[in-house]
């Protein structure tokens, strides 16, 4: 009996030993209990590129492969909201009355694609225009126009590009795949075998690097925070042994040779040596061994919650990068951005995109929802540019788009270089008509159109030019004016006159300011621009001479003309040419000249 009972006693056990390591396996492996926290800190930093219960949800992919394979319609909206100081208020409630809506109908089975534009100016004034994909041909349609479309054939482009009298077609394909698989054709496609050497590789030098170091976990309303906090110097570390290790990467190099092998030919034209891709890598090598790293710290924070990836945050002095993700009630929503604070000033930025996405359990009907950012306060004032894109995408079985008839459309690979001319300058022309007439009806003659200001670049470019135009409608400058004209000796301007400038003196001062800033403005145009864009930045040289003297205005020559007294930006402006812009300038080194030709 004694003996049954030990044999008993020893099966027991056994069987206990084996259910309590499947726990502790189980415990160990598929939860966090007894993991330390730098192992949790890569643990969950490695989804951010995990195929399977990833930073990307897998709902979120099959939404986007349901897209790009399926049939859909769709309808959506683009919007701004702009509030900068310094700009006129009219102006900037005709800037945020714009907005684009659109709808339409998508069908990937057959490559086909119409949609129905209408760019509002107001509730009652708005531009319509008709997009279509179809009989592999592009066209485009407004009733301002013709009511057919004018449209282009998908083939044969680059003989097409010939008739035009464009010679460089080496870079132009015969056709554009729309409907091209392109996350194969990236080269930045890896297998999942290739991702996990990636991860490992690069995973041993980080911890290797971080070994010694102390990592903290912290909790707040279901958020679980691992973070650790390294030197400038440990940052630079890393950062060289990444790219020393990179120089012999045979998974990740020849990538980067594919996307910068243009880069690398046209700066061996140049060169009496030839450099490669791992010259480049160990400049960069040398740039951060010769950088002279200030004292400093940076934070580095990775947030899970229900185990899965919900964040990382880099917070270095002065800045903080963060990538976000949340997902309640429905909605998945992912958030990147970046935080500037001045520490010698209150002066803060806020750059930030969102995107968020509502119906993906179902795939039904998906609304997607994207917002672009840039907030703040700017030398003591709020400055605010945000741009929103509301679309809903619905799927259907019973799409249907019908092919271009032949009394439809007028496709241009039809005609010679010559008769496009005419039909392109006749368009544009027309178009010029309409869009004088519409700004007359909102009151916008004096900025040309409000669409130029409603994008991230153009805003940017209002900002700058309107600050020039702030910093001397904030000075007295009358008082100035009446001093250098009269010879007043103003005590208030002129007391301690060792360290206080004359009103000249400071009249010319704001002069330089404003003429710096056209400058840089102007500067963003030299090199070769599309029409559209030289069409642009006409319009900009009018509105800047009109508060210019004479012998300061500047002038436009070459193939496109314009006087310094024009006020209207000439019509002979081809949109689709190319034209090469070169900029003058006068003793003082400020733009006095623009040289245009065309292509």
């Amino acid at each position: 009996m004694k003996t049954k009972s030990i044999k008993l006693s020893i099966v027991i056990l056994l069987v206990l030993i084996i259910i309590l390591g499947g726990v502790f396996a189980y415990l160990y492996f598929a939860t966090d209990v007894f993991k330390t926290n730098q192992e949790l800190f890569f643990k969950y930093l490695g989804q951010l590129v995990a195929s399977e219960e990833g930073f990307v949800e897998d709902n979120l992919t099959a939404y986007f492969e349901k897209k790009r394979t399926g049939k859909y319609e769709d309808n959506g909206n683009f919007y701004v909201d702009i509030d900068m100081s310094g700009v006129d208020d009219d102006m900037l409630a005709t800037v945020n009355d714009f907005n684009i809506e659109y709808s339409g109908k998508i069908d990937n089975t057959t490559r086909k694609n119409e949609q129905d534009i209408s760019i509002n100016y107001s509730s009652d004034v708005n531009f319509p225009i008709k997009y279509k994909y179809a009989n592999e041909t592009l066209g485009l349609q407004t009733d301002y126009v013709s009511s057919k479309y004018i449209g282009i054939k998908n083939s044969n482009l680059k003989e097409f590009a010939e008739s035009l009298g464009i010679t460089d077609t080496e870079d132009i394909p015969d056709s554009i795949d729309f409907y091209a698989e392109t996350e194969n054709e990236s080269p930045f496609n890896f297998t999942e075998e290739e991702k996990q050497q990636i991860i490992n590789t690069y995973k041993t030098i980080i911890e290797e690097k971080l070994a010694n170091k102390e990592f903290g976990k912290t909790e707040e309303n279901g958020v679980t925070n691992y973070s650790v906090e390294i030197t400038n110097q440990e940052a630079k570390d890393m950062m060289v042994s990444c790219l020393e290790t990179l120089k012999t990467d045979n998974i990740i190099l020849p990538k980067i040779e594919e996307v910068l092998a243009q880069s690398l030919e046209i700066a061996n034209q140049s060169s009496t040596e030839e450099i490669t891709i791992q010259d480049v890598i160990q400049a960069y090598i040398d740039e951060l061994n010769q950088a002279d790293i200030a004292d400093g710290t940076s934070l580095i924070t990775v947030s899970q919650t229900n185990k899965r990836l919900t964040g990382i945050t880099v917070q270095i002095e002065g800045m903080e990068f963060k990538i976000t993700k949340t997902n309640a009630q429905g909605t998945l929503a992912y958030t990147m951005e970046v935080n500037m604070q001045d520490t010698e000033s209150d002066d803060n930025i806020r750059c930030y995109v969102t995107a968020s996405y509502q119906g993906l359990e179902q795939l039904a009907s998906v609304n997607e929802t994207y917002q672009f950012g840039i907030t703040g306060t700017m030398d003591g004032t709020e400055q605010k540019m945000v741009y929103n894109l509301n679309c809903t995408d619905t799927f259907k079985d019973d799409i249907n788009i019908e092919d271009f008839g032949e009394d439809d459309i007028q496709v241009i690979n039809e005609y010679n270089g010559e008769q496009i001319a005419v039909l392109m300058t006749t368009i544009g022309e027309r178009i010029q008509e309409v869009n004088a007439m519409q700004m007359e009806q909102i009151g916008f003659t004096e900025y040309g159109n409000p669409m130029m200001y409603a994008f991230p670049i153009l805003s940017l470019n209002m900002l700058i030019h309107n600050q020039a135009r702030e910093v001397i409608d904030d000075t007295n400058l009358e008082q100035w004016a009446d001093t250098v004209e009269n010879g007043v000796n103003d005590d208030s301007l002129n007391e301690n006159n060792d360290s206080n400038p004359s009103a000249e003196e400071m009249m010319n001062g704001l002069q330089q300011s404003e003429n710096s800033l056209t400058n840089a403005t102007l500067e963003q145009y030299a090199g070769e621009n599309r029409g559209s864009i030289v069409r642009d930045l006409l319009l900009y040289v009018s509105t800047t001479n009109q508060s210019r003297a004479d012998d300061e205005k500047i002038v436009v020559t070459g193939d496109i003309q314009m006087s310094g007294t024009d006020t209207e930006v000439p019509s002979d402006i081809d949109v689709n040419a190319t034209y090469n812009v070169e900029l003058t300038y006068d003793t003082n080194q400020n733009v006095n000249g623009i040289m245009i030709t065309k292509r």
